[in-house]
């Protein structure tokens, strides 16, 4: 395409019969298509040349890109980690943070846990203290309906006692 363009543009810049030139004769014409082919490949030949060392200078400027690119996304990269392992090793308050309040959860986690634990622990025992009362009372309230005839002082210093 770029071939083209060139062409085309060579071909406007010939001079056309009509404008302002003189009628050629027959052996000018003839000669004229031969200087005018001889100029037009040079300017041809210069136009590939030129088109050729713009391609080649645009392939060492792309691959000059890509390298620079490339570096600076491993640079990228480095500082990334770097950046990463700067803030795991400094006293990062939104870190603490984040610990103090995890701790806290725990702690109110294992309060928590205890408290029922002790709080069922409590139950029992409460459970025991009045099952042992009750069966106390009762063995008092067994003692007192016996008649006192048939109580004897060992019993008595028994239930006493």
């Amino acid at each position: 395409m770029r071939l083209v363009s060139v062409i085309c543009r060579l071909v406007a810049q010939m001079p056309v019969e009509g404008k302002g030139s003189k009628p050629m004769s027959g052996t000018q014409i003839q000669d004229q298509p031969r200087e005018l082919n001889t100029e037009y490949e040079e300017k041809l030949a210069q136009a590939i040349s030129r088109h050729e060392e713009l391609q080649h200078e645009m392939q060492k400027l792309i691959s000059s890109w890509e390298a620079e690119r490339s570096h600076f996304k491993t640079k990228i990269v480095q500082l990334e980690h770097s950046l990463v392992d700067a803030i795991e090793r400094s006293s990062n308050p939104l870190r603490t943070t984040m610990l103090s309040e995890e701790k806290l959860r725990l702690v109110d986690e294992a309060k928590r846990e205890w408290g029922a634990q002790w709080e069922a622990e409590r139950n029992q025992l409460l459970t025991e203290i009045n099952r042992l009362r009750s069966s106390e009372a009762a063995e008092r309230t067994a003692v007192t309906t016996t008649p006192a005839s048939e109580s004897t002082p060992a019993k008595q210093a028994i239930t006493r006692g």
